[in-house]
């Protein structure tokens, strides 16, 4: 793990490993930022994948428990129709809004590999604080390679797994 000061190092560290084609590493910031984020090149979330299925299957169940429970056990009130759309509407919406939620937050979990049982094997606290840490996972000659970039960009010191 390589430490920076500031974020102006923690930015050159990441220019650095993507410049290297080099894109399995972890950035550590006391704070979330824009600019890490940019530097990250990340897409869009998929969580909002989650909500639509979750929300479209909320309107289908809502739908389906409905109409049949009235096919199930149809009971005719006054000659007015079996299938009523305004009070099935109100399940389907109610249903729509729960299972899109709870997906939303699944999809979060999952996306955020959450719960994380174990922490880092390299941790620095600092990180916590006002530093900026890269975790980088490699061979030795990758390692080597690793901090003379990460001393480059601007890194005040290292911590290997061994040694933490």
């Amino acid at each position: 793990m390589a430490v920076f000061p500031g974020m102006q190092g923690l930015l050159k560290g990441i220019q650095a490993l993507y410049e290297r084609k080099i894109q399995k590493f972890t950035v550590y910031s006391p704070v979330p930022h824009h600019d890490i984020e940019h530097a990250l090149h990340r897409g869009k979330s998929p969580v909002r994948m989650f909500t639509l299925v979750g929300a479209v299957l909320g309107f289908c169940t809502g739908w389906a428990l409905t109409i049949y429970s009235v096919h199930s056990y149809p009971l005719i009130v006054g000659g007015k129709p079996l299938i009523s759309i305004p009070p099935f509407g109100v399940l389907a919406y109610i249903l729509t809004i729960l299972f899109g939620s709870l997906a939303t937050m699944i999809g979060f979990l999952v996306n955020a590999h959450l719960p994380q049982v174990r922490l880092a094997a390299v941790y620095h606290e600092k990180l916590s604080s006002d530093h900026y840490g890269i975790q980088f996972h490699g061979t030795e000659t990758e390692l080597k390679e690793f901090e003379g970039m990460m001393k480059k960009a601007g890194a005040t010191s290292f911590r290997r797994a061994g040694n933490a």
